[in-house]
């Protein structure tokens, strides 16, 4: 009959599921909280922050550049880029436009070839806009360096391409 039921000794002991639980619960938002903390300060501010366009930055062969730079200049450009204002801020809603205007020029019957040149023209003229922003705010970063520090800035490029030469 004593093993119906159970002793004292059973019921004063501590049940372990519930450290358990909270240690794993512990280490998960630990976990999160380092990725967030991570991608940060990786770049400065967060992935998808206002004014960071990663994708922009490698399609327009700017990466080796930004990734050499000291993390003081990144901010400079960052400023710079802030400064010119709309030539340099991508417009989410115009690119929406355009596309759907190119969407349109797809599908329509007859396909007029000219109505959907004229929209990816529209489209080319501004991404040169903000190419040539960034261009030019980066000139103006490497002009204000010393001899030194634009010598400093050539060897990092130059390791960042020849580690991407042997990547390859």
């Amino acid at each position: 009959m004593s093993d119906d039921f159970p002793t004292q000794d059973a019921a004063k002991r501590p049940r372990r599921w519930p450290k358990v639980l909270l240690a794993v619960s512990l280490v998960m938002n630990l976990l999160v909280l380092g990725a967030i903390t991570g991608a940060h300060l990786r770049d400065g501010r967060a992935p998808g922050g206002p004014g960071f366009d990663r994708t922009a930055l490698h399609s327009t062969g700017f990466a080796p550049f930004f990734a050499a730079l000291p993390h003081e200049a990144r901010g400079e450009i960052g400023e710079a880029l802030r400064r010119r204002g709309e030539a340099a801020r991508p417009d989410r809603a115009a690119l929406e436009a355009e596309f759907a205007r190119i969407i349109a020029a797809l599908k329509a019957e007859p396909f007029e070839r000219a109505a959907l040149e004229t929209v990816m023209a529209a489209q080319q003229a501004r991404v040169s806009a903000r190419v040539e922003a960034g261009r030019a705010a980066l000139l103006d970063v490497l002009a204000g360096m010393s001899p030194a520090e634009r010598s400093a800035f050539a060897e990092r490029m130059e390791d960042r391409m020849a580690r991407g030469d042997r990547k390859r």
